[in-house]
């Protein structure tokens, strides 16, 4: 990293402006990146990160962050609250936040849901033919217990160039450049034809940047395990995040467990047939409420106005 005692950090946070109205909803804290051109929609950010590596952006900061406009809305932080956390711990390659904190509460790691949500019984199996394909040398189907000292999701973290450099280099350019000979077309299928998804989009990605968000993960703790940074969450701030009742009960009644497991780094028999259960519940669940009650994040948080929270709130105010 460039920073020194004697320099202030600098850390650029940039909010991905893909359409017009991007521009006059930025994120507190953050600075647009006109990305209107979107070339490769089915990539989504990935191609942004390979344009700011490109294009030397990632040198104009110690630390760097591209984001979509979705990041307060679903992860209720902003940019001054990402600074002070990355000031607060300096001289990490890499940080890194989960706007779903409570999935952590129902899934062991990252694949069954996978499978569940995206429609794709296959989809780790998949996922480790296209590393393999691209001669990537990650380990998908032995991810092991991801938490919320470990995991990220949606692409949201901040690098230093050196983290920029290596990342997009070693892992977002062999699997975005590989062609449809290379792959095959069952994988290529995978990759580029849309598949199941629980929320809102203009346009309805495969499974590329589905499989390169969570690959992400397992590059960072692969390489920079030591040098990565994941943003605390209280028990308050976790059920803040939630979108669903369910993932709310799984975290008032089961939190104190998973939390136990997770500080012993042990997990028996016990541990694995909740996880078992509950990553079940809690991915099926994504679908019959999504399915029935699209959830949009695209103008603000949305959970004060989900019907299933907004009858909670009714009740409050009759009991008042």
């Amino acid at each position: 990293m460039n920073a020194t005692i004697h320099e202030p950090m600098r850390i650029n946070l940039l909010q991905n402006c893909i359409n017009p109205g991007h521009f006059s909803a930025l994120i507190p804290g953050f600075d647009s990146l006109d990305f209107r051109v979107n070339a490769r929609p089915d990539c989504r950010e990935f191609q942004i990160f390979e344009h700011i590596h490109q294009n030397g952006l990632h040198l104009e900061a110690d630390i760097l962050g591209a984001l979509s406009s979705r990041f307060q809305a679903k992860g209720l932080i902003d940019g001054h609250d990402v600074r002070r956390w990355i000031r607060a711990d300096p001289g990490k390659d890499v940080y890194v936040v989960n706007p779903w904190p409570q999935l952590s509460y129902a899934n062991f790691n990252s694949n069954v849901r996978s499978e569940i949500v995206h429609g794709v019984p296959d989809f780790s199996s998949y996922c480790q033919r296209v590393l393999d394909t691209a001669s990537i040398p990650l380990n998908y189907e032995a991810i092991g217990r991801q938490h919320n000292g470990n995991y990220g999701l949606c692409s949201y973290w901040f690098g230093s160039p050196r983290f920029w450099a290596k990342f997009v280099t070693e892992l977002v350019t062999p699997v975005i450049n590989l062609s449809r000979s290379e792959l095959g077309s069952e994988l290529h299928d995978f990759l580029y034809q849309p598949v199941r998804y629980y929320g809102q989009a203009a346009h309805r990605p495969g499974g590329l940047p589905f499989f390169l968000e969570r690959a992400t993960n397992l590059y960072i703790q692969s390489e920079f395990g030591s040098s990565a940074a994941f943003y605390p969450r209280t028990r308050e701030e976790i059920l803040a995040c939630c979108v669903f009742p369910f993932e709310r009960e799984c975290v008032q009644m089961f939190g104190d467990d998973v939390d136990a497991w997770d500080a012993e780094g042990r997990y028996d028999a016990k541990a694995m047939a909740y996880f078992h259960d509950a990553a079940r519940h809690s991915g099926h669940g994504w679908l019959a409420y999504m399915n029935r009650h699209p959830v949009s994040f695209d103008h603000g948080d949305p959970r004060p106005h989900l019907p299933w929270f907004r009858s909670e709130q009714l009740e409050l105010l009759q009991t008042c």
